[in-house]
């Protein structure tokens, strides 16, 4: 591979995603594109599915892992995922989380984040070739080989270009005009707005469905050039373009207009757009204008009734990232009015993110609840025991008021997870007297983990009882 050309693979990638996916993998990764600072575009988090293996010992490792994920808490996820892999071989949930922790490190961005994604990515394909995000993995490769490649990775700029991205894709020879479209593109990038914005205005104003690509890309430049016309060139595109991903992808670049104009085509999609995917990117972005009237929108659509769960999910989501009391409060109390469990438990996930002791104490009122729905009572267990300022003798205290195994197990999982001598005697006691064996097994467990010196002497006690 030529010098010249290699650079030419790393033009492209630092212009859009990487070229070396397939013509399914693109259709897929351009739905997700959000726009970032630079001009690089990146993929937007993927949702990862909701727990389905019940009385799975790393279920609520899962749930929490996720929710950190959904909440763009990469560290935290990475963690999460990390100790499913680490400390749950048999879980179901292993070959699937080595997938989600490499993205969360694709999301860190760091290049040893990056390295570290890859690595487990060719795990997961060694270990667990049939688990259900192997496809999606192989995506992600390519993505994080790109980003790798934009640091100036020959090693990744070459993998893209042998892998079929700019000589063949799926045995398809490229039509040599779409590299110097790309080049050209890549060009414009870097001109003044005022040379720019001409070729632009023309490129985003097509409307044929030849040209949806390019028109794609030519969001992308346009939305970084900071010039009076900009705004009114993504405002005609969202709404006029008859391509509903370039339509999502102008409506993302108008988040950093502050004007009247730009802030009602964003209410007008999060209220009444038909594309599902474009109304809940609206509900994301009102969240990052950070003003009264987008709050209260975002408000009103997370309690209204009869709305779109999904709609009503992202606007609680939203709502829980600002961090403020005022809005932490109204959480709190829309969870005692709203009726979709899924709503419900982003409100638990939202608040146990805030760390606040007002929001720890929710959690722990609906774990306390027998009438509370089991699934919410063992997340907002889960979530609030975390949380280093919860006293120990609190998780012991709700350990012993339960008789369900589940909550019993993830009590452990906390307890195990603290430094306290009281923590320890406590997981001493459930492995003595546990009425359930599994419980008793599981606090055994977490104690051959403890270097706590009275383990050893009270581990063989158990044996020659």
């Amino acid at each position: 591979m030529t010098r010249t050309k290699r650079n030419l693979v790393v033009a492209c990638i630092a212009f859009t995603l990487p070229t070396a996916l397939t013509a399914a993998q693109q259709a897929e990764s351009r739905s997700a594109m959000v726009p970032v600072t630079g001009g690089i575009v990146v993929a937007s988090a993927p949702t990862a599915p909701t727990a389905w293996l019940q009385g799975d010992p790393a279920d609520s490792v899962y749930k929490a892992a996720r929710a950190a994920l959904n909440r763009s808490q990469y560290k935290q996820a990475i963690e999460l995922f990390g100790r499913i892999r680490t400390q749950y071989a048999n879980s179901g949930y292993v070959g699937d989380a080595h997938y989600w922790e490499a993205f969360a490190r694709y999301r860190m961005g760091t290049t040893k984040d990056l390295e570290e994604g890859l690595r487990l990515i060719e795990m997961q394909a060694d270990a667990y070739p049939d688990t259900g995000t192997r496809s999606e993995a192989e995506v992600l490769a390519t993505r994080i080989q790109g980003r790798l490649a934009q640091r100036g990775d020959a090693a990744a700029a070459e993998h893209l270009a042998v892998a079929g991205g700019i000589v063949q894709e799926k045995g398809r020879q490229h039509d040599p005009e779409d590299e110097v479209k790309m080049a050209a593109l890549q060009a414009l990038m870097m001109m003044e707005s005022e040379q720019a914005l001409p070729v632009l205005r023309e490129l985003v104003m097509k409307r044929d469905e030849a040209s949806v690509e390019l028109r794609r890309r030519a969001i992308v430049v346009l939305g970084q050039k900071r010039a009076p016309e900009t705004e009114s060139l993504l405002l005609d595109v969202v709404q006029n373009d008859p391509d509903p991903e370039v339509r999502t992808m102008a409506l993302m670049f108008l988040v950093e207009s502050k004007s009247d104009r730009a802030y009602e085509v964003l209410a007008d999609a999060a209220r009444t757009s038909d594309d599902p995917d474009l109304q809940r990117r609206a509900v994301m972005l009102l969240g990052q204008r950070n003003d009264d009237r987008s709050k209260t929108l975002l408000r009103d659509l997370a309690r209204q009734p009869g709305a779109d769960p999904e709609v009503q999910q992202m606007a609680v989501m939203t709502l829980g990232q600002t961090g403020s009391a005022e809005d932490r409060a109204f959480l709190r109390e829309l969870y005692g009015t709203a009726t979709d469990p899924g709503v419900r438990e982003f409100i638990v996930h939202s608040l146990a993110s805030s760390g606040h002791t007002e929001d720890i104490d929710f959690l722990l009122e609906r774990a306390r609840d027998p009438s509370e729905d089991p699934e919410i009572r063992q997340q907002a267990l889960f979530m609030a025991s975390q949380h280093d300022g919860i006293e120990v003798a609190t998780v012991i205290e709700i350990y012993d008021s339960v008789d369900d195994p589940d909550m019993r197990a993830h009590l452990l999982y906390a307890l195990a997870h603290r430094k306290e001598p009281a923590a320890v005697e406590k997981l001493m006691e459930a492995a003595r007297s546990d009425p359930n064996p599994e419980v008793r097994q599981q606090a055994i467990i977490w104690l051959g983990q403890s270097k706590d010196p009275r383990v050893a002497e009270f581990l063989i006690e158990l044996i020659n009882r």
